[in-house]
């Protein structure tokens, strides 16, 4: 829980360009403008093997400034990412906040 909350921390002082994350697609269909989808990766120390690698996952609504935290897993639940249709479901309820 640490960890999560040095990352918050982090996106509160710059959440549009955060160094520790980079840019993350949008799922088909879901891209809209005044967000940006970012991930930041991370190792997780108490976790052996490929579980070790975390991913924190969030959207920023750029012209307000929010960010929303939309998934935090490891690479041992999604190899990738989360699938694209429970994306888009945050995605839908992000836009409708």
């Amino acid at each position: 829980m640490e960890l999560i909350e040095y990352f918050i921390g982090e996106l509160l002082k710059n959440p549009s360009s955060c160094p520790l994350s980079e840019d993350e697609s949008f799922p088909k269909g879901s891209h809209q403008p005044v967000f940006k989808f970012r991930k930041i990766r991370f190792d997780m120390p108490e976790l052996q093997g490929i579980a070790e690698y975390g991913r924190l996952i969030y959207v920023i609504h750029e012209e307000l400034c929010i960010v929303y935290l939309v998934w935090v897993y490891t690479h041992k639940e999604f190899r990738k990412r989360p699938h694209d249709d429970d994306l888009r479901k945050e995605f839908t309820i992000i836009e409708e906040l």
